[in-house]
């Protein structure tokens, strides 16, 4: 019997919209745990649930997207005041998928592209019987020294599932944050289905290359968590307005005249309602952990430099002591020999 919201309050396990699904990322083997991926307990909507059970071949690859892209973010912001920090012993800090700033902008269109990319890769792979190679470039640009072959990316796929489980668990009644969301999730979504590339291998006699076989295949996932980043970076504030003659919500720039033919470009940018939270303190709250303690360059001028990431609070520089192998040699027969070397190095950590 199917469960209705009301009883799922009642026992206790009500699924509320704020509730943070990138908590499926716990699951530590997900090769043989399909089914334990439709819990409450990793923050899916009850929709999501009901996704999960109808599909639980493409669950693996919904944790393992979620992976990849929250490693890509910590790369990608190591050095910041906000280094994409959002577990605390094993639980998610804040918000972050419904605080509407810049971040969660971006972490929105990064899950939903590494979920896409996850599931896409599954397909050419052969790992998934639900979809395969991408078959509609074999009859396009045909001429006498190329011809499109192989298995070609599936993006059309990929995308399409993801968008369908990242959007699941927005309001249906179009609220501004789950607009909000919505939209950015469809950043991450068409920066995959533009991020297919060409590749060939030549064929001919002594390497030439008078004919070349080709296929589409996706640009490394840290190109394009890349490329979100450079939208982070110029993503726009907005406010949102509703339409009196038809009550649609609309966003607009904030603080700049509308133009119509503004929104045009929007494809490309991320959008956010609310400035971010002052990440240089601690507040677990609003998904800050400070940057008390985080390592730092005292030489550098960059967002690394002490001086910027310690939000002038001052650092502190230690020496310690470092061993390591070093001068391996292979000895006959069979093993490896090497020395322990010893070096100290100066870390320097904020105040």
């Amino acid at each position: 019997m199917k469960k209705s919201p009301v009883l799922l309050l009642l026992f206790g396990i009500f699924i509320h919209p704020s509730q943070q699904w990138l908590s499926i990322i716990q699951v530590s083997n997900v090769s043989v745990a399909e089914e334990d991926l439709c819990q409450p307990k990793y923050g899916l909507h009850h929709r999501q649930i009901q996704f999960c059970q109808r599909n639980l071949h493409l669950m693996p690859y919904v944790s393992i997207g979620t992976s990849l892209a929250l490693e890509e973010c910590r790369l990608q912001f190591q050095n910041r005041h906000w280094n994409c920090k959002l577990f605390e012993n094993n639980q998610l800090i804040g918000n972050i998928l419904d605080s509407e700033t810049k971040e969660s902008a971006y972490i929105h269109a990064l899950t939903s592209a590494g979920i896409a990319y996850a599931i896409t890769k599954a397909c050419s792979s052969g790992q998934l019987r639900s979809c395969g190679c991408d078959m509609t470039t074999i009859d396009q640009d045909r001429n006498n020294s190329m011809r499109w072959t192989g298995c070609s990316d599936n993006t059309f796929y990929g995308t399409e599932m993801a968008r369908k489980f990242v959007n699941l668990r927005e309001n249906r009644k179009k609220t501004a944050t789950s607009l909000l969301n919505r939209y950015n999730n469809q950043v991450g979504i068409r920066t995959i289905l533009s991020a297919n590339e060409r590749r060939c291998k030549c064929h001919g006699v002594s390497g030439s290359c008078e004919f070349k076989s080709c296929w589409q295949s996706l640009q490394p996932f840290t190109q394009i968590a890349t490329q979100l980043k450079e939208f982070y970076d110029n993503s726009i504030e907005v406010q949102f307005q509703r339409n009196s003659l038809d009550s649609k919500i609309r966003f607009t720039p904030k603080n700049v005249p509308f133009h119509r033919e503004q929104q045009v470009f929007y494809g490309k940018k991320l959008i956010f309602i609310i400035s971010s939270p002052n990440y240089c303190e601690s507040n677990l709250s609003l998904g800050s952990f400070g940057t008390k303690g985080r390592v730092c360059n005292r030489n550098s001028r960059a967002i690394d430099s002490c001086d910027l990431l310690c939000c002038n609070r001052g650092y502190q520089s230690k020496i310690i002591t470092i061993q390591r192998q070093c001068n391996c040699r292979f000895q006959w027969c069979c093993h490896v020999q090497c020395q322990n070397c010893v070096t100290t190095q100066e870390i320097s950590y904020c105040l």
